[in-house]
């Protein structure tokens, strides 16, 4: 069930990379900070389900 709960909250960050790149901030904050911690919550996500 972890598993499935952060895969729902993956969209959270992405939402906020979106209005960081919707409000002309830095694309390196948008990818480094908010697509990273998506990317990662996905990866742990997948290891919870198939674990």
């Amino acid at each position: 069930m972890l598993g499935w709960l952060i895969l729902a909250s993956v969209f959270a960050p992405l939402g906020d990379m979106v209005v960081v790149l919707g409000n002309e901030g830095p694309r390196a904050v948008a990818f480094g900070v908010h697509g990273l911690t998506a990317a990662v919550m996905v990866v742990v996500a997948a290891i919870l389900i198939l674990v």
